[in-house]
């Protein structure tokens, strides 16, 4: 990961683009630096005019996405704009389905709301590879002519053809005969109304929490986490709706609530569709996993017959595997889930409408019951932590001092991505960078949440003893 630093653009590139801060970086100055960068590898490279660009809901993203258009058809490339806020797996699906060489979306994710970026997407529906973003920012010194044929502008509304598509891989015609509710937190981000159109018509009665714009998100990330939801777990809770959850700002990651059992994390989410789709929709297929994934899921592959693989953390590193045909599910820790049957791209809105299918033909509660008897008890903790020194430095000295890390008795330490260390009773601990903050992750997972905090309490002490010892 690079930070790019010449004189106009100095912001952070990240595995599928480049995220900065509002008014400190991710100016207007530097985002046409960017756009720029990406025309000329669009043109030189893929030799080709067409690009689409979304926009989340985000201050000013609408602003850039025009304003990244109008640098486009500088150069004599033709934008297609979505016209309303789009999820950046709809931006991806628009990418694939009509042939765009290369599709953009100006958003910031889950980070706060004063943060914003760009997310690439290439033709086959998916992440960038790092040598696609490298050959990019190779352009960032260049000052190329402008054409003599300025490139054409329109706005689209592809939202009838996601749905419909995602509808026909769901197969979902069950549904016009169940009674089903559920709750959608937006965290007042771009998938409002998406499964709502995706269930018109049928039993399924979709309703929406924080569902109107509003670029403070609420007064926090909009990233869906145990903290995050507290609203929508209260709500769940008095058994008004079957199932609740909830999609960060750019609808590419998610998390459940169900009631009487309560919060699901990501673990357990992607978990229930493994065991879903494996066991009752017969569907084969690797399973892949991101290194801060929970062990549940690897427990039900093994009782599915299904293989699982570790993945360092970083979507891209599922891709090209997906596109070899060979991938059932591949999930991140984050919430982030993709489907070896669509485009080798995260799709939570996908994931909730197979959920909603788990929900008609079994029910969660019940599979999530079964899934416990699997893989046994499993609670999991993240915390972001912000260094006071470098760190780089830091990182390197909590590898250095791994043994401190000992809140029980060490089995194993991988230092592939990251570090994670594992203890003897099953229980582990990781730390890692960020991709896209300046922060340390720190990740926990033991057979309770409030165990799992217990062990980040441990190692995040041990971290400012660290950071004390270095100063």
């Amino acid at each position: 990961m690079a930070i790019m630093k010449n004189t106009q653009v100095s912001f952070r590139s990240t595995s599928d683009g480049w995220r900065g801060k509002l008014a400190q970086n991710f100016t207007y100055e530097n985002v046409e630096q960017i756009a720029k960068a990406i025309s000329q590898y669009l043109l030189k490279d893929l030799r080709d005019k067409n690009i689409v660009v979304g926009y989340d809901t985000r201050f000013m993203s609408k602003d850039f996405a025009v304003f990244i258009a109008s640098v486009f058809q500088r150069y004599g490339i033709n934008v297609s704009i979505i016209q309303d806020p789009s999820t950046t797996p709809l931006l991806t699906f628009t990418t694939n389905k009509y042939d765009y060489p290369l599709g953009i979306n100006i958003t910031a994710s889950h980070n706060p709301p004063f943060d914003d970026g760009i997310k690439l997407r290439m033709k086959y529906g998916g992440t960038p590879s790092g040598e696609v973003v490298s050959k990019i920012e190779s352009y960032l010194e260049s000052d190329p002519k402008i054409s003599k044929n300025q490139g054409k502008a329109l706005f689209i509304n592809p939202r009838k053809d996601y749905v419909k598509t995602i509808k026909k891989i769901a197969n979902i015609s069950k549904s016009k005969r169940a009674k089903v509710k559920v709750l959608v937190d937006t965290m007042h981000g771009s998938s409002k109304g998406l499964l709502g159109e995706i269930f018109k018509g049928s039993n399924v009665v979709i309703d929406y929490l924080h569902e109107s714009v509003d670029p403070f998100f609420g007064g926090m990330n909009p990233e869906p986490k145990f903290e995050s939801t507290s609203e929508l777990q209260g709500i769940i809770k008095k058994g008004k709706y079957n199932f609740g959850i909830a999609h960060d700002g750019d609808g590419d990651r998610i998390v459940a609530v169900l009631p009487k059992i309560g919060y699901l994390s990501p673990h357990d989410v992607s978990a229930l569709l493994v065991l879903y789709l494996g066991k009752y929709k017969q569907l084969k297929g690797k399973v892949l996993g991101s290194s801060t994934l929970g062990r549940r899921v690897k427990k039900v592959c093994e009782k599915l017959g299904l293989t699982y693989e570790t993945m360092p953390v970083g979507f891209k590193n599922a891709t090209q595997q997906m596109l070899d045909g060979k991938v059932l599910i591949a999930a991140e820790e984050n919430g982030g889930v993709g489907f070896g049957f669509y485009i080798p791209e995260r799709d939570t809105t996908l994931a909730a409408t197979i959920l909603v299918d788990a929900e008609i033909t079994i029910g969660l509660v019940n599979l999530f019951k079964e899934l416990e008897e699997i893989g046994g008890k499993s609670g999991f903790c993240r915390y972001n932590f912000t260094p006071n020194i470098n760190r780089n430095r830091l990182f390197a000295e909590i590898v250095k001092n791994v043994d401190l890390f000992n809140f029980r008795q060490i089995e194993s330490v991988n230092k592939s991505d990251g570090v994670k260390i594992t203890y003897k009773n099953g229980d582990w601990l990781s730390v890692r960078y960020s991709g896209t903050e300046d922060i340390l992750r720190i990740y926990c997972e033991s057979d309770t949440r409030e165990k799992a905090v217990k062990i980040k309490n441990f190692a995040l002490k041990r971290i400012l003893e660290i950071e004390r010892s270095i100063k």
